[in-house]
């Protein structure tokens, strides 16, 4: 996303901080991103634990901070951009656990964490910024990572794919390696993606033919598909391919298999 910190900064305060109000009388599909609550949908449900610190690479306008500053003890979130922290900072500026760092992943060196969250923030060269963030979790640490698929059926649809986008085999290679086992990851598959997803189905509970005929909620599509979705995701349930050609992923890597 291009960097809307000061116009987003300058809506908050004009409607002194009324998310609901700004995005209803000001419908763009970027302030929607940056500022709706859908957003902590896609972690809402995973069982942080509440003594743990967390590092969060990528300040994202803050949307996922709030969420992690409820779940866990501390929380510091690490981004180049001192505008994108500034607003975070302003729209988090009631919560005392929350410490802000101007830096990158390349050149960060604090201490370790219990969670790196990396959400729609890996950038390339994969490899190596999956290694540092995994440098910087405590033994039993655990990694969480989102992008999108580049072989998700909204991109095939015609939609526009994020920069940074992999299949599930080049995630999981990234993730465990290739021929040397490291670690576990478990996937999950936001639906319509990462960004704004409202169902998210995981490797144990996948969307059966019918599910998503016509559950496809995306803003981000264009005009006229190049197909028709709803079938073409009944096909794949049907053919037992969902994981491959689901939007998006969400994976929980952990050096240990957990519970």
């Amino acid at each position: 996303m291009n960097d809307l910190s000061p116009e987003i900064r300058n809506l908050y305060v004009k409607y002194q901080g009324d998310i609901k109000t700004l995005l209803k009388e000001n419908p763009n599909l970027e302030y929607m991103y940056a500022l709706s609550d859908i957003r902590e949908n896609l972690l809402e449900w995973f069982e942080f634990d509440e003594s743990a610190s967390l590092l969060q690479i990528g300040s994202d306008y803050g949307a996922l901070t709030g969420l992690y500053s409820r779940k866990v003890k501390q929380v510091t979130v690490l981004d180049s951009n001192h505008n994108n922290l500034s607003f975070n900072r302003l729209r988090h500026q009631k919560r005392d656990n929350i410490n802000y760092v101007t830096g990158s992943l390349d050149t960060y060196t604090g201490e370790r964490f219990d969670y790196v969250v990396m959400i729609g923030s890996l950038e390339e060269p994969y490899e190596e910024q999956i290694r540092k963030a995994k440098a910087l979790l405590k033994p039993e640490g655990t990694l969480i990572l989102s992008l999108s698929n580049r072989l998700g059926l909204k991109y095939q649809a015609g939609a526009i794919a994020d920069s940074s986008k992999l299949s599930r085999q080049e995630l999981l290679e990234l993730l465990c390696g290739n021929e040397v086992f490291d670690g576990n990851a478990e996937f999950y598959y936001p639906m319509p993606d990462h960004k704004l997803p409202v169902t998210i189905y995981s490797d144990s509970y996948l969307p059966s033919k019918g599910d998503l005929t016509h559950a496809i909620l995306a803003y981000d599509y264009p005009k006229y598909l190049r197909f028709d979705l709803g079938k073409m995701f009944d096909e794949v349930c049907e053919g037992k391919e969902f994981q491959t050609f689901a939007n998006s992923f969400l994976t929980i890597w952990s050096r240990h298999e957990k519970d």
